[in-house]
């Protein structure tokens, strides 16, 4: 079932292939911050998710009289940014391919990280970070793509070019592994909260 939302952009994207710079500029306004979040995700370098996204938006912008109409306008600029990453990091390392780039998940980057005041909020910020470090790069990708982003099963496998029982198999070994590590991370908080008592 398509959603309002993705009506809403398969409506501007029409409008955008028949030649409105105005939805063009909807979509680069609506998505960017979503865009550089997920950039970041494969890389701490800001330059090269920056232009990487503009490369993605100057593509669509000069080939969109050879563009198809699209249902999802969030997860087509989504797999077009990763190519670009792709290609970006082939051309700086040929033999390298992204899924042996670490997703870093720092989020040293988000405006939410700015706004983070009390300890209570860091050692939850901190503790979702050590939890995700223990996931490979492909589980790490597939619980954003899923958890953070929404996406379906169907189009996770688009973008990670995996089949769908792959999927589903990816995050399910990553699921209980978290669930490991957050009770292994209760466990060593009430350690350390029964010993600071004891001094």
């Amino acid at each position: 079932m398509i959603s309002t939302e993705d009506k809403d952009d398969s409506l501007e994207w029409r409008k955008f292939l028949e030649g409105d710079d105005c939805a063009f500029v909807y979509f680069y306004r609506k998505y960017i911050n979503s865009l550089f979040s997920f950039g970041m995700c494969f890389t701490m370098n800001r330059e090269l998710v920056e232009d990487c996204i503009q490369e993605v938006f100057v593509n669509i912008y000069s080939r969109r009289k050879h563009l198809n109409e699209t249902e999802n306008v969030k997860f087509y600029l989504f797999k077009a940014l990763k190519n670009t990453l792709f290609n970006a990091f082939q051309k700086d390392r040929p033999s390298s391919s992204l899924d042996s780039v670490p997703l870093s998940y720092s989020t040293d980057y988000t405006i939410e990280d700015q706004l983070i005041q009390n300890e209570q909020e860091q050692i939850e910020k901190d503790k979702i970070v050590h939890i995700l470090e223990m996931l490979s790069p492909h589980q790490k990708e597939a619980i954003y793509y899923r958890y953070m982003e929404e996406m379906s099963i169907d189009e996770i496998c688009v973008m990670m070019n995996m089949n769908y029982q792959a999927i589903q198999n990816l995050l399910q070994r990553a699921i209980k592994k978290m669930r490991g590590a957050i009770t292994e991370y209760n466990d060593v908080r009430m350690i350390v909260k029964k010993g600071k008592r004891c001094l």
